[in-house]
């Protein structure tokens, strides 16, 4: 099993992996459909997911399948819809609504965050989305998937600035690479970290 202690920011590596893909490559919208009604809504589908893949520390699950190098060169392009999630160390815990967009072909993903709900403080207005790489064969404790977002967060009147680094694996189910899991890092506002972990399905 993968665990990645420490996050690796790949802004240097995003700018190279910027090339490539065409009009076929999908970009990762605001998730849509209902929107959460609260903290207990959000939290509890983030939960339900994430207890699928991994356990608390973003590690894949025993019996849970990472996808191989050749499931993930093959994969056809997808958007995959979830959550990320984690505590603060201001205090509670900070939800929201995740969707990663994978162009397997040129190995690079987009991926946007929005209607996050925090536990006491209620809704957070804003959306977070960025840019990452996709690294088919990774060894050991080298994620397949690194990007991050970022954006402004607004709640209680006060803006947060907020960047999250997602690292995680592909997970596989007969041949086809249905979901991604894995850890989130980083930061809400000045000085407040975010420890947690995201999980998003085709």
């Amino acid at each position: 099993m993968k665990h990645y202690a420490t996050l690796t920011m790949c802004a240097a590596s995003l700018a190279l992996a910027g090339c490539g893909g065409g009009s076929s490559s999908p970009t990762a919208a605001p998730p849509t459909g209902v929107t959460p009604a609260s903290y207990a809504t959000v939290d509890a589908a983030a939960v339900a997911m994430q207890d699928t893949y991994t356990d608390a520390n973003g590690d894949v699950l025993a019996g849970v399948t990472v996808a191989s190098e050749t499931e993930v060169m093959n994969a056809a392009n997808a958007t995959y819809s979830g959550y990320v999630g984690g505590d603060l160390t201001s205090g509670g815990r900070l939800v929201g609504e995740l969707s990663i967009a994978a162009d397997f072909a040129s190995e690079t993903a987009t991926s946007t965050a929005t209607n996050f709900f925090h536990d006491t403080d209620g809704a957070y207005a804003g959306t977070l989305s960025g840019a990452g790489i996709i690294v088919p064969g990774a060894p050991g404790a080298v994620p397949q998937l690194s990007t991050t977002i970022a954006g402004d967060l607004t709640n209680g009147g006060s803006t947060h600035a907020t960047s999250i680094g997602l690292e995680g694996d592909f997970i596989a189910s007969g041949g086809d690479v249905v979901a991604v899991a894995g850890l989130a890092d980083g930061t809400v506002g000045a000085g407040v970290l975010f420890t947690g972990t995201f999980a998003a399905e085709k």
